[in-house]
Order: structure tokens, then C-alpha cells, then sequence
């Protein structure tokens, strides 16, 4: 198959024979979708980057419903989002192709990311969190998956919803920031909303929740649960800071284990009473300097393995 067919193809340039051509190549060989997904691979920071991405987008909205017949030959490609901000440290981790359409997974290492998808949506991915995304939405809703914790700033398109999904619970939005924590087995799932309104959806009881600015939703014993934002500078996680003021100690090893993509081992620890009331740690100054800071206050002795990013606390001798 031409190349430069092929990149039409990526581009959304193509014909609709070219198109159909394209769709029975890639079905003749499984070799075919690999040399697809490579050169899908080679655009990918252009295709997450690059100014065009607005064309792009408006293009393939005018093409949806002469894409959609030929597109029922693919599997459909679940996308989804999840947390962070800040840092240039990332990994594209894979890319999954079937009959021409790309599934992304954008994934933060140690520090938080951030992306600018397709229809020109911010997400920050906090360290450790994982995002299902397509490089361009094509179909009515704009749909990602997410794993770990996430913030997003969704452009506005009343005609295309954004959702978020998650193993328990999915975000359905029109335009708005909230932020949104969950793990891959269902049993976590907290969503905040900072501006706009959201609908929350429990993917096992189908209950509902919609939720207005500053107010927030958690899934506590399998039902979602309506709260309010106590302060906003929890989120400040996108601009590279961990707030301090009200949390426990306990509370602060949760942020941690999220915030630097890090195990900690503190059952040997008997956790102290009390809140903290005023502070913040830069993300930027690593796992030690935030650990420095809370021993200032309550003494204890820890050791760190970067290889195993595992950490280890225990009363002090």
C-alpha cells in the first residue's frame, strides 16, 4: 500500500474509496495494521501537538457519518483520561490499532504531564495514572478512559459530550474543569468539579449524580456519595504543588503514594492525631524533601529504593 495514501488516510484526507481500500488491506494481513500503527506511532507527537489538530478535528466531524459505515468493520476503541499536570516526563506506552482506528494510552511516570487532546481538551495526569484517548474523535461523544487520578479542562462542544470513564463510575460533561481519582478495580472513585457541571454515572447501579461548582462525588460502599470542595488548593497538584493545610499524616502518605508514583510502607508507624494548618510541598523537590518536611513535625525514620519505589517508614530510634 502507498505511503502517502496511508498518511492521507491518518490525516483524514482520504477518499472514500481510498478509504475502503485502506479497510480491506488492513483486513487481508495482521502484518498490514502493524505498518499501520507504526506510522500511526511516528505522528503521534504531531498528532497530540501540532496546530493542526483544530483542522483535524472539524475535519473529521463533517466525515463521521461517511466514516461511520466504513468503520463498523473496527472495534469500537474505549478512550479514556485521568489526572495531572506539570512536567515534560512522559510515555506514550502503547498504541493499539484494529482496521485503522488508534487507541492512545498516555501514561505519567514520576511526575505529572500534561496533554492537549485532539478536540483541544487539557487533561494533567497525575505520577502513576494512565489515559485511554483516540488521536481524533469522529463519533457523537467524546469518550476517554482513565486509570489513577486526572484534571481536565474540556473545550466546549454542547454537540459532543465529553466522557470520562472509569471502572466504577463514568463523568459526563459538556464543558467545565473537575478533577477525577479512581483505580483500575472500581473499589476508589472521587470526582470534583472546579467549574461548570458535571454528571456522574455508577457503571454497576446506573444511579446518577449531577453535580454543580465546588461541589464533589465519591463512591462510598457502592453508591455515590455528594460533598463539597473543602479547599480548592487540593488541586494544585497541576501546577506542581501538594497542599498541606488541613490533611493528616495519614491523609499526606495517600497524596504521596499518587503524587511520586510511589509505595509506602508505614504500618510499623502509629499515625499521629491532628491536621496540618497551613504549607505546601513542590512536586518538583522529590519524595525525600516532602518526607523532610513532614518529619519536621513528627519524627521518623524512612528509607527510600528508587529502583523499587518503594518506601519504608518507621519509628524514630
Amino acid at each position: 500500500m502507498d505511503k502517502e495514501l496511508l498518511y492521507r488516510y491518518i490525516q483524514c484526507r482520504s477518499t472514500q474509496e481510498e478509504e475502503a481500500r485502506i479497510l480491506a488491506w488492513l483486513e487481508s494481513d495482521p502484518a498490514n495494521r502493524k505498518t499501520l500503527s507504526a506510522m500511526y506511532g511516528q505522528l503521534e507527537t504531531l498528532t497530540l501537538l501540532d496546530a493542526r489538530l483544530d483542522d483535524l478535528y472539524s475535519a473529521s466531524r463533517m466525515r463521521v457519518r461517511r466514516r461511520r459505515r466504513l468503520l463498523r468493520w473496527s472495534a469500537a476503541a474505549a478512550a479514556a483520561v485521568v489526572l495531572c499536570a506539570g512536567a515534560v516526563h512522559f510515555t506514550a506506552s502503547h498504541y493499539l490499532t484494529t482496521f485503522g482506528r488508534q487507541e492512545t494510552v498516555l501514561a505519567a511516570q514520576d511526575a505529572p504531564v500534561r496533554y492537549t487532546l485532539g478536540d483541544g481538551t487539557t487533561v494533567w495526569l497525575n505520577a502513576g495514572a494512565t489515559l485511554e484517548c483516540p488521536a481524533v474523535f469522529t463519533g457523537r461523544e467524546r469518550t476517554v478512559g482513565i486509570t489513577g487520578e486526572a484534571m481536565f479542562d474540556v473545550r466546549h462542544d454542547e454537540d459532543h459530550p465529553f466522557v470520562v470513564r472509569t471502572a466504577a463510575c463514568d463523568v459526563r460533561v459538556l464543558g467545565t474543569k473537575f478533577n477525577v481519582r479512581a483505580d483500575a478495580a472500581g473499589s476508589t472513585f472521587e470526582a470534583a468539579l472546579l467549574r461548570g457541571r458535571i454528571e456522574v454515572v455508577n457503571r454497576t447501579t446506573r444511579e446518577r449524580l449531577v453535580l454543580a461548582a465546588n461541589e464533589s462525588a465519591s463512591l462510598e460502599n457502592g453508591a455515590l456519595v455528594r460533598g463539597r470542595i473543602a479547599d480548592a488548593d487540593d488541586y494544585l497538584w497541576t501546577d506542581g504543588y501538594i497542599n498541606l493545610k488541613g490533611h493528616s499524616f495519614a491523609e499526606l502518605l495517600s497524596t504521596f503514594r499518587r503524587a511520586f508514583n510511589v509505595r509506602i510502607d508505614s504500618e510499623a508507624l502509629p499515625m499521629p492525631a491532628g491536621r496540618y494548618k497551613w504549607g505546601k510541598i513542590r512536586i518538583a523537590d522529590g519524595i525525600d524533601n516532602a518526607l523532610e518536611v513532614l518529619q519536621n513535625s513528627y519524627p521518623f525514620d524512612y528509607t527510600f529504593d528508587s529502583e523499587k519505589r518503594l518506601v519504608v517508614i518507621r519509628p524514630h530510634k
